[in-house]
């Protein structure tokens, strides 16, 4: 048994138009005598609440044995402390760049990253980085990526980057996010000729990300933070060493990186994870965290391309979206709609 919820993150602020990551997941261990429950990111400050009320009301307790920050954007890290604070954690891991780096000055979000470690200490949770190779609940969740050889080197050019920036880049304007989209208006009756490419690229930080595997029994699901291509690449070499090639064990749930942006992901890699157009490994459920007002996220390429490679594609969109094989039935919860084809358009 395995249940996976995507919370609902926008942004702080009051405009809503920005997307991030929560993800909490309970999973029957098959070694234990009970279930794990394990959270993947906490999205902004507020969240962190949500968080905790929806472990306590749906996995009815208030333990969490796990809890992976899969890189430190606001996003995705803040809402983090308020879980470590609100309920019973076992382990925290995150990466430290205090101890890859010698001068983390221009590192944004540190002292967020340095409270929730701190916060972490105190109540006497386990602190550990999530680099590729590592595992828990006897192997049925393996850290694919990043190496920690490969965090360091895009840790150095992050900060590298970082330093030479002089001024604040500009601020978009806010009338761009003043109406909320709505995904189905830009439905079609056939998928448009795929234009995601594959030369794109996301930045260091976001490639930073923990990309974690979870298998139970003979189920797969991947979990990718913000992760780009080069990322995914290498975490998909880690999982057919570990576990074969995708064709002979497809996945049986993915998440869009960084909600569904069409920097994160191209045709190469998606063929490779998903299968080809047309000849996809098998049916793939696939959720991306994207804020309703967005005007970016998803990306209707990127959902495409993930439907012409078997996958049926929802979206978070303000609302709890929920997958899993076995779980108790909720009461009031409704089954959800795969995304249709959608016109695609330059949207970033």
């Amino acid at each position: 048994m395995y249940e996976v919820d995507f919370l609902p993150v926008e942004s702080e602020g009051g405009s809503g138009s920005k997307s991030g990551d929560a993800i909490t997941v309970r999973l029957t261990v098959e070694s234990g005598a009970r279930d794990a429950v394990i959270v993947i990111d906490g999205g902004y400050s507020a969240v962190g609440e949500d968080i905790a009320e929806h472990v306590r009301r749906w996995y009815g307790q208030d333990r969490v044995d796990l809890v992976i920050s899969t890189h430190p954007d606001a996003d995705h890290l803040n809402g983090l402390k308020t879980v470590i604070e609100s309920l019973d954690v076992g382990e925290l891991m995150i990466h430290q760049p205090r101890l890859h780096a010698v001068n983390v000055r221009d590192f944004s979000n540190l002292e967020a990253l340095d409270d929730l470690i701190a916060a972490a200490r105190v109540r006497g949770v386990i602190v550990s980085e999530p680099f590729a190779g590592a595992t828990r609940f006897d192997g049925q969740l393996t850290i694919l990526g990043p190496s920690q050889l490969y965090y360091e080197t895009l840790l150095d050019d992050y900060l590298a980057h970082s330093a030479g920036i002089t001024a604040a880049a500009p601020s978009v304007g806010k009338s761009i996010f003043a109406a909320a989209k709505d995904l189905l208006a830009r439905a079609l009756s056939h998928f448009p000729i795929e234009t995601l490419s594959d030369d794109v690229r996301t930045s260091e930080r976001n490639s930073t990300s923990v990309i974690t595997l979870i298998r139970s029994q003979d189920r797969r699901l991947l979990f990718t933070g913000d992760a780009g291509i080069e990322a995914l690449e290498l975490a998909a070499h880690e999982y057919e060493r570990l576990v074969g090639p995708f064709s002979t064990y497809p996945l049986d749930f993915f998440q869009a990186p960084h909600h569904g942006s069409r920097r994160n992901l191209g045709p190469s890699v998606l063929d490779r994870i998903l299968g080809p157009k047309g000849a996809p490994f098998g049916t793939t459920t696939s959720f991306i965290s994207s804020a309703k007002a967005s005007p970016k996220h998803p990306s209707p390429k990127v959902v495409n391309a993930l439907s012409r490679r078997g996958a049926d594609v929802h979206a978070t969109e303000g609302r709890t979206i929920t997958h899993g094989h076995q779980s108790p039935s909720r009461a009031g919860w409704t089954a959800l709609t795969p995304l249709p084809p959608l016109v695609e358009v330059d949207d970033e």
